[in-house]
């Protein structure tokens, strides 16, 4: 009896260990079902805010995901039109706390300040008021399943944001275009019909008159289907470009005389600035023509009634992007107007289809396709075209195309030969 005593004080100090890791497997599993409880949440906050149609949906499925979390806290949701508070509950200082948050918002990625943290992103701000900091493992779980989750709600936003700005931007093209298409048919229509009614009442010189005024309308009707028709030219693949050695110089003549009525009813001085440089080279005479019909009616449509668009070349600065290789010679012509100008950052986005500047998309008229037919027009030659503040006031074009010589043109640019443009 007593060697099993002894023998069973001798296992007591291997059941003790036993009956311990039981405790710390036990403890383990309960913090394992206690995480996977918080990533749930997570994964179903993810899985509903991706169906949300708009910010306050995604800032109510937030709450929500807090809530399951036993969290008290506030969003403040930054859209276009604005910034949308929401809070779980209403107390004194909400307007404070929310005040808090647009001061901290572009000051880090999170805050802690005793019980409550801040987590801020570019559209979505939240403050959790209690966190639990008497438990510091889920404290550190919570923060890491809220960054999780605020990464979600930021991609949502954006989605929806993108998704209003393209919806908007189609509804302004819809009444751009209706505008443009109204204003010269309704000039036709009116001057035909006046021209119609005193046929035999008014002497050749009125009549003359009428009918420029008819023509003008026409042919601002053909510059605008034309742009619709080069639209969807470009997007199917089909454009052709006829690659032929031409001047640049003598086209720019033939563009402004294309114009002429548009800049003389604006009282516009269009100069053009004469060069010693060799400006012949390799590209589709008719689509470069068009380009430069869309600059310079770009140009004319914001330069106020007088003021001057200055055409020139320019040997010492290419559209070329800075920090590209400059592994060939380029020919750039510069278009400058006295306009609005172009706002700091939207140098680019200007050549997006159906974009127009902040600055002028408020009443100047345009279907936003313009621009980036240009863009188009201009890669199809592998040249280069940037948009930029006039040192002047206004804004600045410049397109720089590939100097070709004679001898560098394979069979490829033979003037019957047409080129795709993918």
């Amino acid at each position: 009896m007593n060697t099993q005593n002894d023998s069973s004080s001798a296992l007591t100090p291997e059941v003790t260990q036993l009956k311990s890791d039981l405790k710390d497997a036990n403890d383990i599993a309960l913090m394992a079902l206690r995480a996977n409880g918080e990533l749930g949440v997570v994964i179903n906050f993810l899985e509903h805010s991706f169906s949300c149609a708009d910010h306050v949906a995604v800032g109510q499925q937030v709450f929500k995901a807090m809530r399951a979390f036993g969290l008290s806290s506030s969003v403040q949701l930054r859209v276009e039109s604005g910034a949308i508070n929401i809070c779980d509950q209403e107390f004194a200082g909400q307007e404070q706390e929310f005040q808090f948050l647009s001061r901290l918002r572009e000051k880090g990625r999170i805050f802690d300040f005793g019980e409550h943290t801040l987590v801020n992103y570019n559209h979505i701000s939240l403050l959790i008021r209690d966190m639990p900091l008497d438990q510091p493992d889920r404290h550190g779980r919570i923060k890491d399943n809220v960054v999780v989750l605020l990464n979600g709600a930021e991609a949502r936003i954006k989605a929806i944001e993108a998704g209003a700005k393209a919806d908007r931007i189609k509804s302004e093209f819809l009444a751009n275009m209706s505008h443009e298409l109204r204003t010269p048919m309704h000039a036709i229509l009116s001057f035909s019909n006046i021209g119609h009614s005193r046929l035999h009442k008014v002497d050749l010189a009125k009549l003359g008159h009428y009918f420029e005024r008819i023509k003008v309308g026409g042919n601002r009707l053909l510059l605008l289907l034309n742009d619709l028709l080069d639209l969807s030219k470009l997007e199917s693949g089909k454009m052709k470009f006829i690659m032929q050695q031409n001047d640049l110089a003598a086209l720019i003549t033939r563009a402004v005389e294309e114009v002429e009525t548009l800049i003389t009813d604006r009282e516009l001085q269009v100069v053009i600035e004469p060069t010693q440089m060799n400006t012949v080279t390799y590209f589709d005479e008719e689509k470069i023509l068009q380009l430069l019909i869309n600059l310079l009616s770009n140009a004319i449509k914001f330069t106020p009634v007088g003021k001057k668009i200055s055409i020139f070349f320019d040997a010492d600065i290419s559209a070329q992007p800075k920090g590209q290789h400059l592994d060939k010679d380029l020919l750039t012509l510069v278009v400058d107007d006295q306009g609005l100008g172009i706002p700091p950052g939207e140098e680019a986005s200007i050549f997006d289809k159906f974009m127009q500047s902040s600055k002028t998309n408020t009443g100047a008229g345009g279907t936003g396709l313009g621009l980036f037919i240009v863009q188009e027009i201009i890669t199809a030659h592998n040249g280069y075209i940037a948009a930029t503040g006039n040192p002047d006031g206004g804004a600045r074009f410049r397109f720089s195309l590939p100097i070709i010589s004679g001898d560098n043109v394979g069979s490829e640019a033979d003037t019957e030969n047409e080129v795709d443009i993918f």
